[in-house]
């Protein structure tokens, strides 16, 4: 039975490579994790200025901000410019997580819950923890993993929407935008913002495993594969 935290988060970045990219917004909700809910007043929202110019972006092996980016997101330089650091933004947000870690061990931290944050958003939170040119942590004794969320587990409302909607003709794309949005009928917040996407893809979470929890619960799993 799981007695630990959930963060939902999500990243708008500088470009689509998750191994190269900046982040240029972070935002994040807590979700309980016995009842499955939004934790009141628990949202955490900041721009990030990213690194400027292509020599110093080439230098620190990350790209630029690209036009394509914003214009998905709508993050222009000029509101970037006057954003706080990673640095500085990193050191908040770290604080912001280990509030929800109760036992204060790497047990018991949150788990992190995201729409292709395997593929892209947790890789981006590996590179910040560990890697050049930040390294910011926590992360573990090696200096290869990042420190901050659970170390095992991790829910990509991604794969979760695979394994429900794998059979049904009538999901053509599994992009939480398309998905939950288009399919669903969600319309609340802005799409390509982080903090919007943040919101529906909780929600998304929560109702999903809410359902899952109802159904399993009335399911004979005892011996069923004698």
């Amino acid at each position: 039975m799981n007695y630990k935290d959930y963060i939902c988060f999500d990243f708008e970045t500088t470009s689509a490579d998750p191994l190269r990219t900046q982040p240029v917004q972070i935002a994040a909700v807590a979700i309980h994790g016995r009842k499955l809910e939004v934790k009141p007043n628990s949202e955490f929202q900041s721009l990030i200025q990213p690194l400027w110019g292509p020599k110093t972006c080439e230098k620190a092996g990350v790209d630029e901000l690209q036009d394509g980016a914003v214009a998905v997101h709508g993050k222009t330089k000029a509101m970037l410019k006057k954003a706080p650091s990673l640095k500085s933004v990193w050191a908040n947000f770290t604080e912001y997580v280990n509030e929800h870690n109760y036992k204060k061990t790497p047990w018991f931290a949150p788990i992190p819950v995201g729409h292709n944050i395997r593929g892209f958003d947790l890789p981006i939170v590996n590179r910040i923890c560990c890697s050049d040119p930040w390294g910011y942590g926590p992360k573990d004794k090696n200096g290869t993993k990042q420190k901050l969320f659970h170390p095992i587990n991790m829910v990509d409302t991604m794969d979760l929407m695979f394994c429900l909607f794998e059979n049904d003709k009538e999901v053509n794309s599994l992009s939480n935008d398309r998905l939950v949005r288009g399919h669903f009928g969600y319309s609340k917040g802005q799409a390509h913002d982080a903090m919007s996407d943040v919101h529906m893809t909780a929600e998304l979470f929560c109702r999903t495993m809410r359902w899952m929890r109802t159904r399993a619960a009335k399911t004979k799993w005892k011996d069923s594969m004698r």
